[in-house]
């Protein structure tokens, strides 16, 4: 269950409110404040490390650090130079917490990467709310290795990390889709037949036109996805293949993004509905599935 920002304003502002009254702990201790934070809410909880109140500024600081929120780490550091003591105090709790969650991450990666079963289990929840933007790569390499429940709970833990950080979600589908094992014979068929598909068939059938019927451009579309989702699951792989797969790579990527823009200016005949079918959010291709429009990529309608 989540809550609207309007739901999460009305509650911080009345522990706010509560807080100024004189009753502390409104804030900090609210564990339905805890509870129902995520990315999205930080705008509605970081303006008030600002407010006129020592004890807002510091409870929201409080705050901040049990939901292991790093967007306001210059933030905080620079309050706990300049601020009052009561709310240098909540700083160094903030910074402390984060310093424990660099601390264990390493841990917490080594215990994932050479055990199975409860200890990995317990080692990927803890690292569903500690793991950072940075440590993705390492647990997207840990979630194509494993399966079962052990990949289930990294998934967890990737889309934990990305709702931490808005800047990842355009790239959500990447990101939890699952790295493939090295095969370079298999990426080499993989990269001649899109290369061929881009470069031949698209060239010479959908560039021409103006205008594309609506299963044409939908076909396009989950087509290019198909190929950007294969060639983020194969960027760990390039180091074992040979030096002509990372420059066949780069050129499919160009050919992907070409075509990306050539299909976003053309006309789709056999719809109704007329805009444009570049996703708002992540820039790529949409695709019409009974009248609706839906991005293949982070899933936007």
């Amino acid at each position: 269950m989540s809550v609207t920002k309007v739901e999460y304003l009305e509650r911080f502002i009345e522990a706010v409110d509560r807080v100024i009254a004189g009753r502390p702990g409104s804030i900090s201790e609210d564990r339905w404040l805890v509870n129902y934070y995520d990315a999205e809410k930080l705008p509605i909880v970081s303006g008030y490390l600002d407010c006129d109140d020592e004890r807002v500024r510091a409870e929201t600081v409080l705050l901040l650090s049990d939901v292991h929120e790093r967007a306001v780490l210059g933030k905080v550091r620079e309050m706990r130079q300049k601020d009052s003591e009561r709310v240098r105090l909540a700083c160094i709790g903030y910074l402390s917490t984060i310093q424990r969650d660099d601390e264990l991450i390493p841990q917490l990666f080594d215990v994932m990467d050479h055990s199975s079963g409860n200890e990995f289990m317990k080692a990927a929840a803890r690292m569903a709310s500690v793991a950072r933007e940075e440590d993705v790569p390492h647990l997207r390499r840990i979630y194509g290795q494993v399966g079962g429940e052990m990949r289930s709970a990294v998934r967890v833990a990737l889309d934990r990390v990305i709702s931490r950080n808005p800047s990842l979600q355009p790239k959500r589908d990447l990101i939890l889709s699952v790295p493939v094992y090295p095969n370079e014979g298999e990426f080499e068929r993989f990269l001649d037949s899109s290369i061929e598909y881009l470069d031949v068939r698209y060239r010479n059938n959908v560039l021409p036109l103006e205008k594309v019927k609506l299963a044409t451009f939908n076909n396009v579309a989950r087509a290019l996805a198909k190929m950007r989702t294969r060639l983020y699951n194969e960027t760990d792989n390039l180091q074992f293949y040979g030096p002509d797969k990372t420059d066949r790579a780069r050129e499919l990527n160009s050919l992907i993004a070409w075509a990306n823009a050539d299909l976003s200016k053309k006309e789709v005949v056999g719809t109704e509905r007329s805009r444009s079918h570049v996703c708002p959010r992540c820039g790529e291709m949409m695709v019409c599935y009974k009248g609706m429009w839906i991005c293949p990529d982070c899933g936007t309608l």
